[in-house]
C-alpha cells in the first residue's frame, strides 16, 4: 500500500518477533482491501460522494480559531513566535549580504505575516510562494549557530509548513478527486493529525508549550500529501508512539479506521436510501393493482389511466433497481463488518483477546483474510464464492457487524458535532 506498507515493515522490524502471522494476515487483507477495495465496495469516488455532505460538515480547519479579539491572531503563543522570528530576522541582517540570508530574512517577514492570519486559506501564488519559503528555512536550518536560532526557525517553518497543509486538505476535501483508497486514507489521516496538532495550538499559551513533536507532525502532514509520500523506518516509529500517546491506538488501525468508517456510513446511507425507496415504490405498487382493478370493472378517468400507465411502463425497472441495491448492500455488509473484525485484530493483542474469551479471532481471522486476500488477488465477487466460503465471511462479520454500525456513527457525530 505505498507508504503504508513501507511504514508497516520499518514497525514489523522494530517489533520483531510481537508481530504475529496473524497481524501479517490481517495487514494483508486490509492492504489489499484498500487498493482493491472498488471491487468489494465501489470506487471512491462514488463512496466519498455518499458521505460528502457528511464530512463537509466536520470543523473547518480556517473557521476554527479559538480567539481573534487580539489583533486577528487567532493563538495566544502566536504573539510570542512573532518577536522570536523578528529576533531572527534582526540577526540575520548583522551576518554577512548574501542570497541565502536574504531569502530566509523574506521569508520570515512572509510567516510572521502568515502568522496573524493562520485562519484564512492561501491562494494558488501564496502556496507558491510558500514553497519557496519553506526551501529557504530548510537551509537555513542547516547553518544555524545557537540553538535559539535552530528553535526560531522551526517555529517559521511550521507556521509556513503549517497554513501549507492546511490549504492542501481543503483543496484535496473540496475536489473530492481521490485516486483511491490509499489516497482517500491519507488524506483521512493527515486531517486528523492536524487537528490535534491544531488542538495543541489553540492551548498553547507560550511557545515553550509547543512540542517537537507537534513540529514533526506537521512535517509529516505535509510528506503525506506529496504525489510520491515517504514514511521511513524511524519516522513511522516516531509517529507510532505520538499517536499511541494522543490517540491511545497504533498507527496502523489509526489509518485504516478511516476506510471502515467511509465503507460503513456509505452503506448507512445506501439502507437508509433503500428503506425509503421500499417504501415508496410499496404505496406506488399499491396504488397500480388498485388501479388495474378498477380498471376490470369498469373504464378509468383519462387521468387514473394516464397513472396507471406510467406506473406499468416504469415501476418494475424501479423495483428490480432497487432489489439490486438491497443485495449490494448485504454484500457489502459482510466485506465491512468483517473489516471491522480486522481492524479489531490489529487494535488489540493476542493476550487481549484471549483474556476476553476471543481467542477463537485468531484462528477465525486469519482463514477469513486469508480468503478475502485470494479474492482481491483474483478479483473474486461474492457471487463467485462456494456456499462454505460465504458463510465463512459472513460468521465472521457477523460478529463485529453492531461494533462496525458504531465506527461509521462515530464519524456521522464526529461530521455533524
Amino acid at each position: 500500500m505505498g507508504w503504508l506498507d513501507r511504514a508497516w515493515s520499518g514497525l514489523k522490524s522494530v517489533a520483531g518477533s510481537v508481530v504475529s502471522k496473524v497481524r501479517e494476515v490481517v495487514h494483508e487483507v486490509v492492504s489489499l482491501l484498500a487498493n482493491k477495495g472498488e471491487a468489494f465496495i465501489g470506487t471512491v469516488k462514488d463512496t466519498y460522494a455518499k458521505v460528502k455532505p457528511h464530512l463537509e460538515k466536520t470543523r473547518p480547519f480556517f473557521k476554527h480559531v479559538a480567539d481573534l479579539a487580539e489583533k486577528y491572531v487567532p493563538y495566544p503563543w502566536v504573539k510570542t513566535a512573532i518577536l522570536a522570528i523578528d529576533k531572527l530576522v534582526a540577526g540575520l541582517l548583522a551576518l554577512e549580504n548574501s542570497p541565502v540570508m536574504k531569502r530566509v530574512e523574506r521569508a520570515a517577514l512572509w510567516v510572521i505575516e502568515v502568522a496573524k492570519r493562520l485562519d484564512r486559506q492561501l491562494t494558488a501564488t501564496e502556496e507558491a510562494e510558500a514553497r519557496e519559503h519553506q526551501q529557504a528555512f530548510q537551509e537555513a536550518k542547516a547553518g544555524t549557530r545557537t540553538a535559539e536560532q535552530a528553535r526560531a526557525i522551526d517555529l517559521a517553518a511550521m507556521l509556513n509548513e503549517l497554513a501549507l497543509v492546511k490549504t492542501g486538505i481543503t483543496n484535496l476535501i473540496d475536489e473530492g478527486g481521490f485516486a483511491g483508497y490509499e489516497h482517500y486514507l491519507r488524506l483521512r489521516a493527515t486531517q486528523k493529525l492536524m487537528r490535534t496538532v491544531e488542538d495543541a495550538l489553540t492551548a498553547a499559551s507560550s511557545v515553550d508549550q509547543i512540542s517537537a513533536d507537534d513540529i514533526f507532525l506537521v512535517q509529516v502532514g505535509a510528506a503525506l500529501l506529496s504525489e510520491r509520500p515517504e514514511l521511513g523506518e524511524e519516522e513511522a516509529t516516531r509517529l507510532d508512539g505520538i499517536v499511541m500517546a494522543r490517540y491511545g491506538k497504533r498507527l496502523m488501525p489509526f489509518v485504516f479506521e478511516e476506510m471502515s468508517k467511509l465503507w460503513q456510513l456509505a452503506l448507512t446511507d445506501d439502507e437508509r436510501l433503500w428503506k425509503r425507496t421500499a417504501q415508496t415504490l410499496a404505496a406506488a405498487k399499491a396504488k397500480m393493482n388498485r388501479l388495474k382493478l378498477e380498471a376490470l370493472v369498469a373504464p378509468l378517468p383519462a387521468e387514473d389511466q394516464t397513472a396507471l400507465d406510467a406506473l406499468a411502463a416504469t415501476l418494475p425497472a424501479q423495483i428490480a433497481a432497487n432489489d439490486d441495491l438491497m443485495r449490494r448492500n448485504v454484500e457489502r455488509e459482510h466485506y465491512v463488518s468483517a473489516t471491522e473484525g480486522f481492524l479489531q485484530l490489529l487494535e488489540k493483542d493476542p493476550e487481549e483477546l484471549k483474556a476476553g474469551g476471543q481467542e477463537y479471532l485468531l484462528d477465525q481471522g486469519q482463514e477469513v483474510g486469508l480468503l478475502l486476500t485470494e479474492c482481491a488477488q483474483k478479483d473474486l465477487r461474492w457471487a463467485d464464492l462456494k456456499e462454505e466460503q460465504q458463510a465463512l465471511i459472513a460468521d465472521f462479520a457477523n460478529i463485529f457487524r453492531a461494533d462496525s454500525v458504531k465506527r461509521g456513527e462515530a464519524l456521522e457525530v464526529e461530521c455533524n458535532g
